[in-house]
């Protein structure tokens, strides 16, 4: 099979990717969808007139982005805290820059957060930059480091992760392939100042038990008619020296970290999304036809010229003639505009909370807590496994970087309905300490995770701060007069 065969559950769910992406881009990618998400109406044939019908039926339309609102604000409550990270101090500068492009290792983590709310799967490759060594044909540490190389990570959207295959090795499930499908930019060889989008694929693969990359790059006939697929590059990336034994590759869902693909945790809202969009269409078109009375005269001459205007008089010679206006009348346009709140409502009910109209009477923080647990587990997961894929990832760069042995973890936020300490609380807690009932240190903890201090310090660190600034306050003091 070629290089660019998919795999088929990607496209079982390539339709729903698409979807889902179309609805959280917004108004202009679902309108441009076109009857994909708004089938033409009765009479709006497929020729010039029934095409200009179906572009102002469109036009009138519009898409309230409730999906996007949804995703960014649960993925916002899952990053609003930065991820707790314990690794080693000679992974900071990756951290700083874990992408190789400015990306930081909390910016990267939303972004995969991100993905597995939208669409529910992405993968991060953990790669090393390739080069010739002049010094041998060994890349070491060393010799990395004095040619300014280290490791660093892509996230691949569910699109671009095109095939897969696992294959079991002493009991152990393993990867044992990875295709990726890139767009890679160039300089033109016609125009210095173009650049071309060159189409490749990035194989990824256990070959006798070594990690292996190939790059098989799409390019033209000579003609210009068609294109096949080349073998660009091959290589055997090295870890110190020494050959790779598995795919650092890692696949991330709400539900786990395998290969499996999973439904998207927005696809019911985005479905009331697209069907609330249709009702808001014709709501619209049948209020631009609708919406204004018509004048209508009967018994009159039909050469008479007729004015609307206060100033304007008609006088009609004809004593039966008679003038009214045309107005709509009935349920119609009532239902539609009931359906679209009954959507309002369910979208709600999903997580859309924002369009929910606003209750008169306060609600408890217990009730609030209750009525949200479904959502607050469902982000529970996303976060435990993210928190799992990038503490692998954050191992896979550890231990190209020579600190394998080294304690690795993320954890991300899972406290999404936060409830600051109050005073009195803070008090009985101190009350506590005082006693030596609850540590220091417990009321420390408790006190971060009320919110009243960042945590960004330990509880160490947090201890000399206080120490110094007691000892500032001292020397301040004047000293207390002598009898």
């Amino acid at each position: 099979m070629p290089v660019d065969t998919r795999h088929p559950e990607y496209v079982k769910h390539r339709d729903d990717w698409r979807k889902l992406r179309d609805v959280i881009a917004g108004q202009k990618a679902v309108k441009n969808g076109g009857e994909l998400y708004l089938p033409r109406l009765g009479g709006q044939e497929r020729n010039a007139e029934g095409n200009k019908e179906y572009r102002e039926y469109v036009e009138r339309a519009v898409f309230v982005n409730a999906t996007a609102r949804v995703s960014e604000t649960f993925a916002g409550m899952v990053m609003r805290k930065p991820p707790a990270v314990e690794a080693p101090a000679a992974l900071d500068a990756i951290r700083e820059d874990i992408t190789l492009t400015g990306k930081s290792f909390d910016q990267f983590a939303g972004q995969v957060v991100k993905q597995v709310m939208d669409v529910n799967r992405c993968g991060v490759l953990v790669d090393f930059p390739t080069a010739e060594n002049p010094e041998g044909s060994v890349i070491t540490l060393a010799h990395a480091e004095k040619m300014g190389l280290r490791v660093y990570s892509s996230i691949y959207e569910a699109e671009n992760i095109i095939n897969w295959r696992t294959t079991r090795v002493g009991g152990k499930t393993v990867l044992s392939l990875v295709v990726l499908e890139e767009c890679e930019q160039e300089v033109s060889t016609k125009d210095a100042y173009e650049v071309v989008d060159i189409k490749q694929y990035r194989v990824l693969e256990l070959k006798e038990g070594r990690y292996q990359q190939s790059i098989y790059r799409e390019v033209q006939s000579q003609s210009g008619r068609s294109t096949s697929l080349q073998l660009h590059a091959q290589y055997a990336p090295l870890n110190n020296g020494k050959a790779l034994t598995e795919i650092p590759f890692e696949f991330f869902s709400a539900e786990g970290n395998d290969t499996c693909i999973y439904d998207p945790l927005l696809s019911d809202v985005a479905d009331l999304n697209i069907a609330h969009y249709r009702n808001y269409a014709d709501l619209e078109h049948g209020l631009h036809f609708t919406g204004l009375p018509v004048p209508v005269v009967s018994g009159a001459s039909t050469d008479d010229e007729f004015r609307i205007g206060s100033k304007t008089a008609w006088v009609l010679e004809n004593p039966q003639a008679s003038a009214s206006y045309l107005e709509f009348k009935g349920e119609g346009l009532k239902q539609l505009r009931q359906g679209m709140i009954d959507k309002e409502a369910q979208m709600a009910a999903l997580g859309a909370r924002m369009l929910a109209p606003e209750k008169r009477e306060v609600e408890t923080a217990e009730a609030l807590g209750q009525k949200r647990q479904g959502e607050i587990s469902t982000l529970a997961s996303i976060a435990n496994s993210v928190s799992r894929g990038l503490t692998r990832i954050l191992k896979f760069m550890a231990d190209w970087s020579g600190q394998g042995s080294t304690k690795v973890s993320v954890k991300l936020n899972t406290d999404f309905n936060p409830q600051s300490l109050d005073a009195p609380t803070i008090t009985a807690l101190l009350k506590a300490v005082v006693s030596s009932q609850i540590s220091s240190e417990s009321f420390y903890e408790a006190i971060v995770k009320g919110e009243v201090i960042s945590g960004a310090r330990s509880f160490d660190e947090e201890k000399v701060l206080i120490d110094e600034d007691a000892a500032r306050r001292e020397a301040l003091m004047p000293d207390e007069p002598t009898q």
